[in-house]
């Protein structure tokens, strides 16, 4: 021992079973920056725990467990210096000689030489290490990218830096089978320890420089940063899970292809880095292989193709693909295709269903007599459909075609109407219209139902609609108002010859006192015969009214004044039946913009089915008033009253409650009503009576 103290270029060192020191010469104590009085007794990993990432802690562990000296060269952070370690057990201790070494002039020769070359134009990684990992040559970079010092790296081993999950792959390059090892250069991507505690991506471009023998003596190594790239790699791979597409490469010259995550997902199959050729093929359905063989050759010849395409998974689920493939070049003027690989299995099945859909819904067209058509607000183009052609008379079937020129096709009296409508549709979404064209000079009567899309700023996108041709309906309809009114025209005859008898009378009795009166006697007479005269043309124009058809003309008029020739009418009936007519209308009630003969006909069935509903007698309160942009009607009577589960039922056609009515009566009265865009509401209770509430809109002035 008297040897290593008097040699001052010598340290020795020894360590107990539980790594403590229990001797240290000068030297050796120098050499880690302590005395020997500070060393002893101090456990070594406790009190240097930075050197557990060097090649000490590994050497040292493996010299005591094979009972075998070992050599190494370490470098020694507290001196900063470089030295031999040789280390031996003997018994549970470990005697651990260091010697100088020349390493470290190397070292700062290599430095200068390769800062020199490298570090003053790049910013990458430069690391120099031996064939075990250890760190002989750190850039200055290493500050930038990870953090460290160039202290904190020399002499420790490259794994010591390396993310857990990417140690496979670094120890890789370092195995002790070096003939397992084919090329002495490659690439390969990991993470390392940032000194702050992150991990920053690298890609190493290793090489392995050789001695003589052609044995590898030490591994040059060029790290660049890729966090950015493998973000974009990582939101591609998420794109690709999303949207249910997968990429593959395949080189020409080689039997299988690179395929990504989702690729290998997409065929329900396990991932791997690569797939066999005929693997990848055998997936795709037998009718659709020489298909996809056309579009590779394709792609070969023209630089481009694109192909849609079947495979049967090994679960027995059918997928629609459709891939996108290109010609690439690859390093050293390789051949190779690359491309996307779209599942749309999803797109087909909504198509095929909506195929179907739209199938069945022109066969339902063509039974309903519907057609359908979309406007396109933007480039101002309607399509419609072949059942809308024929409605609109249009020679050639077209399915595309500006508005203006269906505008043509719609009655002149109607066509601002339509404007106005399309307009309020297109602020207000929807569209309700009932109009007239004129297909070959007859006139035809449709209704359309339509409404708008919009984008996300508001603005109009499509007006998207139906049309139904429903003359005959309307024809039906008026033939149905024809008949009610003819039908109550006879119900009133007994109430009318009664009531045209009485004058009748008069003049009759007049006509003979006339004979022997004299000339102011005859005058007075006249005058009188005269007021029944006007009385009997009164209750026969009111018959004729309701007997003979209207023109229909929408002109503002008063209710009240309907009202009260309604009433007039049908008072004789009333008082017949001991019914008593009351009507209240406390303020001027604002006009309505009506077809005056209709709104009469309605007036009559409702007052009319509340005479009958009184057959005892009672008493009629109709009030009016106005209210919010019209105005409102009620009809009260002390009738027997409605039951509740026929209330809803009123205004079905042949629905009555009368042992001989039709039902006819108010059908048409809520027709001519809803026409006249009004509401009509029926309240009623059984032994209580019945109220008929009519709301009309008020004309605009």
């Amino acid at each position: 021992m008297s040897t290593f103290e008097e040699n001052a270029s010598i340290g020795f060192i020894i360590l107990d079973s539980n790594w403590h020191f229990i001797y240290a010469n000068d030297y050796g104590a120098s050499i880690l920056n302590r005395s020997p009085e500070e060393l002893l007794g101090k456990m070594a990993w406790a009190e240097f725990p930075a050197a557990i990432r060097h090649a000490s802690y590994s050497y040292f562990h493996q010299a005591r467990k094979s009972g075998k000296e070992i050599s190494f060269n370490e470098y020694v952070k507290p001196s900063n210096q470089w030295i031999h370690v040789s280390a031996f057990p003997v018994g549970e201790n470990l005697h651990i000689v260091i010697r100088k070494t020349e390493m470290l002039a190397n070292h700062f020769a290599m430095e200068n030489d390769l800062y020199q070359k490298y570090t003053n134009y790049i910013q990458d990684l430069i690391t120099l290490t031996s064939e075990d990992g250890i760190l002989l040559y750190v850039s200055p970079s290493v500050k930038n990218l990870l953090g460290f010092e160039l202290e904190d790296m020399y002499g420790a081993s490259v794994l010591a830096f390396c993310h857990p999950e990417d140690m496979d792959g670094l120890k890789s390059i370092f195995i002790n089978e070096k003939e397992c090892a084919t090329n002495d250069q490659g690439i390969v991507t990991c993470r390392f320890l940032h000194k702050k505690g992150w991990y920053v991506w690298l890609e190493n471009n290793f090489k392995w420089l050789l001695d003589e023998q052609g044995k590898r003596t030490q591994n040059l190594g060029i790290w660049r940063d890729i966090s950015e790239r493998k973000i974009v790699e990582d939101r591609f791979i998420q794109a690709q899970r999303l949207g249910q597409f997968g990429s593959f490469e395949r080189d020409l010259d080689e039997d299988s292809i690179v395929w990504s995550v989702e690729m290998f997902r997409i065929h329900g199959l396990e991932p791997a880095l690569r797939i066999d050729l005929c693997k990848a093929i055998e997936p795709i359905v037998v009718d659709d292989r020489e298909k996809v063989a056309l579009a590779i050759k394709q792609a070969i010849l023209v630089g481009m193709s694109d192909i849609e395409y079947k495979i049967i998974r090994q679960d027995g689920d059918i997928r629609h693909l459709r891939s996108q493939i290109e010609r690439v070049v690859l390093d050293g003027g390789r051949m190779a295709v690359r491309g996307l690989v779209h599942d749309i299995t999803i797109h087909k099945r909504i198509e095929q269903e909506l195929t179907q859909s739209k199938a069945k819904l022109e066969i339902a067209q063509e039974i309903a007599g519907l057609g359908h058509y979309e406007w396109d607000t933007i480039n101002n183009m309607v399509y419609v459909s072949d059942e809308l052609n024929a409605l609109f008379g249009c020679k050639d079937a077209v399915q595309t075609l500006p508005i203006e020129v269906l505008h043509e096709s719609i009655h002149p009296e109607d066509n601002l109407r339509m404007k106005m409508a399309i307009k309020k549709a297109l602020h207000e979404g929807t569209m309700d219209l009932i109009f007239r064209v004129v297909v070959r000079d007859e006139v035809r009567i449709l209704h359309t139902l339509a409404k708008t899309t919009y984008d996300e700023w508001g603005r109009a996108l499509c007006l998207f609609g139906t049309v139904q041709d429903i003359t005959v309906q309307k024809q039906t309809e008026e033939l149905l108002r024809k008949t009610e009114k003819l039908h109550v025209a006879g119900q009133l005859a007994a109430g009318i010859a009664h009531e045209i008898r009485n004058p009748l009378t008069a003049l009759k009795g007049f006509v003979k006192l006339m004979c022997h009166a004299n000339e102011e006697s005859k005058l007075r007479y006249y005058n009188i015969m005269q007021e029944e005269f006007n009385r009997i043309e009164l209750i026969l124009g009111e018959l004729l009214i309701l007997a003979k058809p209207q023109a229909v003309a929408y002109m503002p008029h008063d209710p009240i004044t309907i009202l009260e020739e309604v009433i007039q009418l049908l008072n004789t009936e009333a008082i017949m039946n001991n019914v008593e007519i009351m009507l209240i209308a406390n303020t001027i009630l604002s006009s309505v913009n009506c077809e005056r003969n209709q709104i009469k006909q309605v007036f009559v069935n409702v007052i009319k089915n509340a005479i009958e509903a009184m057959p005892s007698g009672g008493i009629l309160t109709i009030t009016a008033h106005n209210q919010a942009n019209g105005v409102n009607l009620q009809f009260v009577d002390q009738g027997q009253g409605i039951s509740e589960d026929r209330l809803p039922r009123i205004g079905e056609p042949f629905y009555t409650t009368k042992e001989k009515g039709t039902g006819l009566g108010m059908m048409v009265s809520f027709t001519i009503i809803e026409e006249h865009h009004g509401v009509i509401r029926y309240q009623s209770k059984l032994g209580v009576g019945t109220t008929v509430s009519i709301q009309l809109p008020a004309s605009v002035q």
